[in-house]
Parts: structure tokens; sequence; C-alpha cells
């Protein structure tokens, strides 16, 4: 039961900064799966995956209807996005889950501080305009 409510709260979040932030589910998802209920990290990159399918196709619309997808970049970006998360995926599933999991916690470390660093160089700017 317990392992219930860690999905269903890791889907909740996930699901909510996905459509908030457009990133930030699979971190959610992954983390949970990882930390929480003790799954391999190639589990939990394919499962965050197949999830965020459908999260990205309900805040795609949404967000096409308020006019946030800019048509003319999606046709540049998808083909690349496609063969590059195929590939990299072949490699993930190829590398050893630590290793695979170390690069992850580096890279969602180095993504959430590169964010916290601009809002609060954003705070300053503002913060000075007053």
């Amino acid at each position: 039961m317990g392992d219930v409510i860690i999905i269903v709260i890791s889907g909740v979040l996930g699901g909510f900064a996905g459509g908030l932030l457009g990133v930030g589910g699979g971190v959610i998802y992954i983390s949970a799966m990882v930390l929480l209920l003790d799954e391999q990290q190639q589990v939990a990159q394919g499962v965050s995956l197949a999830a965020i399918i459908a999260t990205a196709v309900v805040a795609t619309i949404t967000h096409s209807r308020s006019g946030n997808v800019d048509a003319g970049i999606v046709p540049l970006v998808a083909p690349l996005a496609i063969v590059a998360g195929f590939g990299a995926a072949l490699l993930a599933d190829a590398m050893d889950g630590a290793v695979l999991r170390r690069i992850f916690a580096v890279v969602a470390t180095y993504f959430a501080l590169t964010m916290i660093v601009g809002a609060l160089r954003n705070m300053r700017v503002v913060a000075t305009q007053d």
C-alpha cells in the first residue's frame, strides 16, 4: 500500500511540474522510483518516459490552445530529439545502473543550480529596478 501512495504522489507532483514548467516530471518520477521504491535506474527512466508521453500530449494541447507552441520550430526540433532519444536510450540500457544513477544525479543537480542562480539574478535585477 505504501508503494501505491508513493506512486500516486509522484505521479501528481510529476504531472504538475511537467504541465506547469515543461520539465521536472521525469526528475520527480525517477527519483521517487529509485530512492523510495528501490527500482533500477533504467526501469525508472523507462517508466518515467512512458508516463511523460501522456503528460506531454495533454500539456502540449493546452499550451497550443493558448498560443504557446511555435509550430514552425516543432518540425525542426522533433526529428533530432527522436534520433537523439533513441541513441541515448540504447546507451542508458547498456550502462551500469550505478553509473547511470550518478550521471542522472549530476545532471539534475546542475540544472537545479542553474535555475536557482538564474532566479536569484532575476530577483536582483528586479530589485534594482524598483
